[in-house]
Order: C-alpha cells, then structure tokens, then sequence
C-alpha cells in the first residue's frame, strides 16, 4: 500500500474538501483526487461520499482512517530510525566479548557510547573465544572481540586484528617483592599468580620465555574471568597479577600496580575484531570498530 495515497487520504479526511487537502499537501485538486480514487480502486469501496464541496467519510474511510494514521506514524518512525542508525545514533548491536578485550573495551566504550549515541542500545557479553566465534557463526552476535590465537577456522569471517598488548607480571605497591635484589619466575612463585584462561598459544609462548614453571598450570593459582576481581585482589593482598598492560592502564598510571618488568616483548597479547563475512554492516559497529582501534593502539607506559 502507498503510503503517499494513505497520507492524502488523511488529508482530506483531516480538511473535508479537495482545495484545501490539496494545498496542505501541496498538489493541484486533480493529481489529489487521482489518488483518491487510485486508492478506493485498490480498496474496492467508496472512503468519501461527495456531498457539493463536501467530502464526507464513508464507513468503509472511518475504518480505515484509524489504520492509515497507524500506519503513516510507523512509516515517519521507520525513516527516523534508519536516519539515526546511518549517523550511528541509534539500533542495536550484540556485542561478544572475550574477558581480556572485555577489560580493555567495554567500560570506555559503553562511557563514550552512553555520552555521543545515548539511544544506541548494546547487548554485551562475555565467553570464551571459541564460544564466542561459534555463536557469532550462528549469528547470534554482530561482532566479538577475542583472543585472536584461539581462532581455530578462519573461513567465512572478517578478521581485523589489533596492535599485539604487551603484558607482564603486575604486584601492589609496596609488595614485597618489589624489595628482593633479584626478581625472576622464582621470586613470582612464592606468591599467588592470578589471570584469565591462558589460550594454548600464549601458554607456549609462556613456556619458551620462562621454562616448564612458566605454564599455567603450574604458575596460575587464581583463573578468573573477571578483571576487575582480579585487579581487587592484586590491591589488597600479595597476589600477583598476570595481565596485557591495557587491561590495568589507569591503575599503572597511578602507580597502585606496578609492572615486574619480566616479559620478553615477544610475549604480548594477539586480539583481534570480527564479524562475519560478506555482511553491511551497521554504522554502529563502525564506531565500536574506531574505539577498538584506538584503546587497542600502542602502548606508551
């Protein structure tokens, strides 16, 4: 149904006579009444029963009428919302997330988001990396950002990855091993280590820098997901906090964790952006895409 005869309809229904219908819809009298009757032809009833200058609603137009107003709201409403969604204003993203970009990401994302494009709705979640691209397959998310090494099957997706996030051993300040004249994998050991699932990438990068004591099996005493626990703990006890340099900035800066200075630089952090392949994507994701880039970007200690 055209909407444009729906909007002329009301029109008139709104104004009672042709001449002024006409003007407010600016068209001459014929064009608005070709389209008066385009649209009874394509009812097959009569909406107006002339009566002189006078046109009065049928029963067939009152029906109608009430849904044709519906209808021209839901219209204007849909052109609003696509006007929105091509600046990135508005519409919905499902976001995945893996627990270290989780860290990186979300909160400053969700702060810029919520201050720039407030009726941006995102629905974010966090999994593990081959959770998160299986699902992402079954199209139940738009895009994840994960642990680029964990991608098992590239095929069918689009994969932007970010600057590699160097890392080390993190302690509060003022722990104790901050005073030892030498500070090596052993000295770590003899505190609790705590991190997130370690892919079976960086586990052997873990072991080529530092020895069968380096894997996570035998260095992890506290795996957790949640960074922000993880940072807590680190702060208030002796723990020691395996972590990319990015996920714990703000707590660097202020010098309330301190780096050990223990990783090679080729022992980093591999993340990178995806979504599937061969799909428009919604100008939100670009603007998720732009703060990615920019969070994940190199980092100056």
């Amino acid at each position: 149904m055209d909407i444009r005869k729906l909007k002329h309809f009301v029109a008139l229904c709104d104004h009672g006579t042709f001449h002024r219908a006409a003007e407010a819809v600016h068209l001459s009298q014929s064009a608005l009444s070709r389209s008066i009757q385009s649209l009874e032809q394509e009812m097959n009833v009569a909406l107006f029963d002339r009566s002189g200058h006078r046109s009065l609603i049928t029963p067939f137009g009152k029906a109608l009428l009430v849904r044709a107003r519906r209808m021209i709201l839901e219209s204007n409403e849909i052109h609003r919302e696509l006007t929105l969604m091509r600046g990135g204003d508005a519409g919905s993203v499902d976001l995945g997330l893996s627990p270290t970009p989780a860290s990186v990401l979300l909160r400053p994302c969700m702060v810029e988001l919520a201050r720039e494009h407030p009726r941006l709705r995102i629905n974010a979640f966090m999994g593990r990396t081959p959770e998160l691209i299986e699902e992402l397959r079954a199209e139940r998310y738009d895009l994840v950002v994960v642990d680029s090494s964990a991608i098992l099957d590239p095929e069918g997706l689009d994969i932007e990855r970010l600057p590699d996030q160097p890392g080390d051993f993190l302690c509060r300040k003022g722990h104790p091993i901050l005073a030892m004249p030498q500070r090596d994998l052993g000295a770590v050991r003899r505190y609790p280590v705590s991190c997130s699932v370690v892919s079976g990438d960086l586990t052997r990068r873990l072991v080529e820098a530092f020895g069968p004591d380096g894997h996570p099996d035998r260095l992890v005493t506290f795996c957790c997901d949640s960074y922000d626990i993880q940072r807590e703990v680190a702060l208030e006890s002796d723990m020691i906090l395996m972590s990319v340099f990015s996920a714990v900035r703000r707590e660097i800066e202020s010098g309330a964790l301190v780096p050990l200075g223990l990783f090679p630089p080729t022992l980093v952090g591999r993340y990178a952006v995806v979504r599937l392949a061969g799909r428009t994507p919604a100008p939100a994701l670009e603007l998720i895409y732009g703060i990615a880039r920019r969070l994940f970007g190199p980092w100056a200690a």
